[in-house]
């Protein structure tokens, strides 16, 4: 969920005159004897506010994955190791624009702004830096088409022409993946490159296509280990390091997808009658051959296009994969255990390592053995975040606190009193939370927030 600021709050906060603020919230730290220990200075919290970077009463944090053409991403940001790199700029609430937009680099440590570039004509970013830059693409709606890169160091930019407008474009391993052409006419190309040579490994045409909203459904084109895909109102894949294509699916309606970073992909089939209601779910492997089936599940969502996965890194082959309300061998699809009442009413499915953290909209969390089905231990947080933070699973129960992943003993806690506007909800919220060396870190549309675990 993202919290919006209101007028009033952006004057306040365009009125401070520091760019970081070091925040008088009381922080507490509980440690693992569960000996509660004040702390003034030992754990400070930082906060960044787009006002104050930009210097402009109603600017916003954007994501820099989606660029400047929409105005839609509520915050968000890269992770460059020490530096993180955000968006901000001035929202245009008639053209649906971001206008006046620059990158930001801010030093993950203490919040300063490293540096400031200007990111017009920027249509997207890719999430994976290219040789200490993050490199950026202009996207079909601006003046010029190229490639951009930003040395995270200093900020600096470099534009580099293409002989075509890139869609999307994404790093995968030291090679560009670029998609370009027209959509709604099933006419679209992919260049496997580099950034001075954008078709020196490969270029392929894709009967592929969708309607032009289709076109800003993220992700469009993405590589899941030995897979790429180009997702629009089909799907297809392809050999990321020939260019060959190895399959196209054609999805109902109220379906929807979610590809594994092994090249798994698992389908519900949504029946558009019933709100929540699959009608069934099952898996292909990467070249596109259907390996496992499940029967109808009833998700609990309120949305046909919400597919249950929100993460799933497998460690490897041996790691199950969830349909319906069962697992499966993830190389030979048999059957392993069912648990109906627990994902029977399963809202969001998260892999943690050889656990599964399942969200309901009654239950709270429940952290399941992912080879057994057996419950392992319950939260009554709303849900888990997708990540481990010095190897533990964040957790927001009102307090933001790790815990073991398979025992729930928890080692760390933080209660972090919001501010007077009560902006910041919750802390385990997908997309808008980051866990570095250092911080926790938090982003909105008004305001980017980091705190220490010890």
């Amino acid at each position: 969920m993202t919290n919006r600021f209101s007028p009033k709050a952006c004057l306040r906060i365009a009125a401070v005159a520091a760019i970081v603020t070091v925040t008088a919230a009381v922080v507490t730290v509980i440690d693992a004897g569960n000996r509660a220990t004040p702390v003034a200075d030992g754990v400070p919290l930082w906060s960044v506010d787009a006002a104050e970077v930009l210097g402009r009463e109603f600017a916003v944090f954007r994501s820099p994955l989606t660029g400047t053409d929409f105005n839609t991403e509520m915050g968000g940001f890269i992770d460059a190791d020490s530096t993180i790199v955000t968006m901000a700029g001035m929202p245009n609430r008639q053209a649906y624009s971001l206008d006046d937009a620059e990158l930001v680099g801010l030093d993950a440590a203490d919040g300063t702004v490293r540096w400031r570039t200007s990111a017009a004509d920027i249509g997207g970013c890719s999430p994976t830096l290219l040789d200490g830059s993050v490199f950026c693409f202009s996207g079909p709606y601006v003046s010029a088409d190229g490639y951009s890169l930003f040395d995270i160091e200093r900020g600096e930019r470099k534009d580099i022409a293409t002989p075509w407008s890139p869609i999307v474009a994404v790093v995968s391993g030291d090679d560009i993946l670029a998609l370009e052409g027209d959509i709604e006419s099933n006419d679209v190309r992919v260049h496997s490159g580099t950034v001075e040579d954008p078709d020196a490994n490969w270029s392929k045409a894709f009967d592929v296509g969708g309607s032009w909203e289709a076109g800003y459904t993220e992700p469009i084109l993405s590589v899941r280990g030995n897979l790429g895909l180009i997702s629009l109102d089909e799907t297809l894949g392809f050999d990321p390091k020939t260019g060959e294509q190895k399959w196209l699916r054609d999805y109902t309606t109220c379906s929807t997808t979610h590809t594994s970073s092994d090249g798994v992909t698992l389908v519900s089939e949504g029946d558009c009658e019933g709100v929540g209601q699959a009608t069934s779910e099952y898996a292909l492997d990467e070249d596109g051959h259907e390996f496992a089936r499940a029967d109808a599940v009833n998700t609990g969502s309120n949305s046909y296009f919400e597919w249950r996965y929100s993460h799933d890194n497998p460690s490897d082959d041996s790691t199950p994969i969830i349909l319906g309300d069962s697992g499966f061998d993830r190389k030979t699809g048999e059957k392993l255990w069912t648990n109906r009442e627990v994902f029977g009413v399963a809202q969001s499915l998260s892999v943690i390592g050889d656990v599964i953290a399942v969200s309901g909209s009654e239950t709270g969390i429940q952290f399941v053995d992912l080879f057994t089905g057996e419950v392992l231990w319950s939260s009554s947080a709303e849900r888990a975040a997708d990540i481990f933070w010095q190897g533990d699973v964040v957790v927001d129960e009102g307090i933001v606190y790790g815990a073991d992943i398979r025992t729930g003993k928890r080692t760390w806690e933080i209660r972090v009193e919001p501010d007077g506007d009560g902006q910041f909800e919750t802390w385990a919220t997908p997309r808008e939370l980051w866990a570095g060396e250092q911080v926790l870190l938090r982003s909105s549309e008004g305001r980017i927030m980091a705190v220490r675990a010890n």
